[in-house]
């Protein structure tokens, strides 16, 4: 789970300090992410949870709240000129599985108006069919 901020130009080092968050990944416009991707058109700067991929959903929501949720005003005022997204990804491995994004987070996203950007895929390790 990771939380971007896109815009051109952003000032990556006043985000990273007024975020408290000095280790977060930073992009420039024309920069290749991997070599498979095509250069960004865009600033890019990301942060991610550093909990395991095998935590709870509701563990990563919440890492990203904490260090988000302070600094509201300042998100919301960027929002107004870049694009903020929230980045779920995660895999399903049985027939049944779901998952719950509280309400509170929702609203907290609604605040600072950011998008939540979510991609599911099966795992069906080989037993069930792809759906």
């Amino acid at each position: 789970m990771s939380f971007s901020i896109v815009d051109s130009p952003l000032d990556l080092k006043t985000i990273s300090k007024i975020l408290n968050q000095e280790s977060a990944i930073t992009h420039r416009a024309g920069d290749r992410i991997s070599p498979a991707r095509t250069p960004s058109k865009e600033d890019v700067w990301t942060i991610s949870s550093p909990l395991s991929h095998l935590d709870p959903l509701q563990d990563h929501l919440q890492w990203i709240h904490e260090q988000l949720e302070p600094h509201t005003s300042y998100l919301a005022e960027l929002s107004r000129t870049g694009f903020l997204r929230v980045y779920i990804g995660f895999t399903f491995s049985q027939v049944q599985n779901n998952f719950r994004i509280p309400a509170a987070f929702i609203r907290f996203l609604g605040s600072i108006n950011a998008l939540i950007d979510m991609f599911i895929l099966q795992d069906s390790g080989g037993d069930l069919p792809e759906t």
